[in-house]
């Protein structure tokens, strides 16, 4: 058995594989000094990898040194952090310099090209909303980064004196969601305009994802119709009623990806 890690910015995500099954992936969010902790909440119950541990990391040296210590402490075993390559399970990284592509974006176009086949379009909705371009062929066309919801969000709280307000500085976005979630407009036909400023910032902040994810879709769909969309991050679930143009949604995207190049090595 093999533990598959996707360490972000805000969240934690794993799942097992075994006999080239992943299991359900399962998320939690942390902060940047309580990881240790966290590991030890979630991880001591897990049966141990000893087979491996593959990690995809965009989290930083520090939170990996804290992982890697961890998983010595507790398990004795070293983890494998996979970085990106330039050309890998039959796809092409585009950027100039493909190192400088985050790993968790080559993973997730990856797991794409091995899920589906034609041209694909891979967004992934986390602490950045990340579009990239796949073609047929597996060659990385080029991609877009915005701000996600919970940055933008707390970037405007943060940065503008008079909404320094503790119920919008305090909040990590998956209490944002959970509070306001039942508020939000269900019916998309329509505009919904918020009556306080916080729900202002929450629904523009909404809406200016939606606005990306709808033109990139649109705009791809309109150059050429057989593009297929992939969605993953930990914000799909909110934008799901907003969104009118056809996609696949697929929460473990970066971890389907990491399994395949752990089975190509």
């Amino acid at each position: 058995m093999m533990l598959m890690v996707d360490m972000g910015n805000s969240a934690l995500k794993w799942a097992t594989l075994n006999q080239n099954q992943l299991s359900p992936q399962q998320r939690i969010l942390y902060k940047k000094d309580g990881l240790d902790s966290i590991l030890t909440q979630v991880w001591l119950t897990l049966e141990v990898p000893w087979q491996g541990i593959f990690v995809s990391n965009v989290a930083g040296l520090l939170n990996a040194n804290i992982l890697s210590d961890w998983t010595e402490r507790h398990w004795g075993l070293e983890v494998t952090f996979v970085k990106t390559s330039s050309n890998q399970c039959g796809v092409k990284n585009g950027y100039t310099n493909p190192e400088q592509l985050g790993v968790d974006r080559w993973l997730a176009l990856i797991g794409a090209h091995c899920l589906a086949t034609g041209k694909l379009c891979v967004i992934d909705c986390g602490t950045a909303i990340t579009v990239d371009v796949l073609s047929i062929d597996g060659q990385h066309q080029g991609g877009l980064i915005i701000p996600g919801m919970a940055t933008m969000y707390h970037a405007l709280a943060n940065n503008t004196y008079a909404l320094e307000q503790p119920e919008l500085l305090n909040n990590n976005w998956d209490e944002v969601i959970n509070s306001v979630q039942q508020t939000f407009p269900q019916d998309r036909e329509n505009l919904s305009l918020a009556h306080k400023t916080n729900a202002g910032i929450r629904l523009g902040a909404l809406y200016a994802a939606v606005g990306l994810i709808e033109y990139v879709m649109h705009t791809l769909n309109k150059q050429e119709n057989s593009t297929t969309t992939l969605l993953t991050g930990g914000s799909v679930p909110l934008l799901k009623p907003f969104l009118q143009k056809s996609y696949q949604y697929v929460p473990d995207l970066v971890l389907q990806g990491l399994k395949n190049i752990v089975n190509q090595t």
